[in-house]
């Protein structure tokens, strides 16, 4: 993909989910996960909910392959909340975005805390996930042409998906026009950057892989903005 000068803002900022997901085996037995993490993080999220998941029974959900990664409890403090489940720990900011230089502070911050407990054997899967709301059709505004026999696809309730390699990552890119946000009807840009190959020496490498990972989806959204789209969204560079 050809480099392009990143903004480090636009306005309003369209971001409306900002998310890393880590995926892990571990030896620990499955209902012991969540203890061991939550104590390791209470002191920073004072606020703990059980997901509806846990209603249904545990041997369904260890044979469904459908529940495999799925948060079982949600903490949260005023600008972050963690998702963690036996094999996986989510971490969003939320309610609204803080910025990645402060986000991913916090994540490492996490990541740290969950490190020094030691019981995750290995890291499978690590994604950054950002999910992006535009009240326009954002098929007008976007370098992407859908096309029936040459004839552009210009019809509400399209919904693109793809995969896309960049280098170590790979990203699952969907695209669709009949998004809804607080009533107001409009698009999103949905981006999960992850990587599953590599992270053997995740925790000693944190910094960079997640940092890499945060670079591949701002590239990947970027360069899908037409540029006099970039322009209305006043960026700053």
């Amino acid at each position: 993909m050809k480099e392009m000068k990143l903004p480090k803002t636009i306005s309003p900022c369209p971001i409306k989910d900002a998310l890393l997901e880590i995926r892990f085996s571990t030896k620990m037995h499955p209902n012991a996960v969540f203890g061991l993490i939550y104590n390791a993080l209470l002191h920073d999220f004072p606020k703990v909910e059980n997901l509806p998941i846990l209603q249904i029974p545990d041997a369904l959900r260890a044979v469904d392959p459908n529940f495999q990664y799925k948060p079982l409890y949600k903490i949260s403090n005023d600008t972050i909340v963690a998702q963690i489940g036996p094999d996986v720990l989510t971490i969003s900011s939320y309610p609204e975005y803080i910025g990645w230089e402060v986000f991913s502070k916090e994540i490492i911050s996490i990541i740290e805390k969950v490190e020094n407990i030691k019981i995750i054997d290995s890291v499978n899967r690590l994604g950054i996930r950002y999910i992006n709301f535009f009240d326009t059709d954002i098929f007008n505004n976007i370098n992407l042409k859908v096309c029936i026999q040459e004839k552009n696809i210009d019809h509400k309730n399209t919904v693109i998906r793809t995969e896309i390699g960049q280098g170590e990552f790979n990203s699952t890119l969907q695209i669709a026009n009949n998004a809804v946000n607080q009533s107001t009807t409009g698009s999103i840009i949905d981006i999960d950057t992850f990587k599953v190959a590599g992270l053997t020496d995740f925790f000693a490498q944190k910094d960079k892989i997640i940092n890499e990972g945060h670079i591949k989806e701002k590239e990947l959204f970027f360069s899908l903005l037409k540029k006099e789209f970039l322009t209305s969204l006043n960026p700053e560079y």
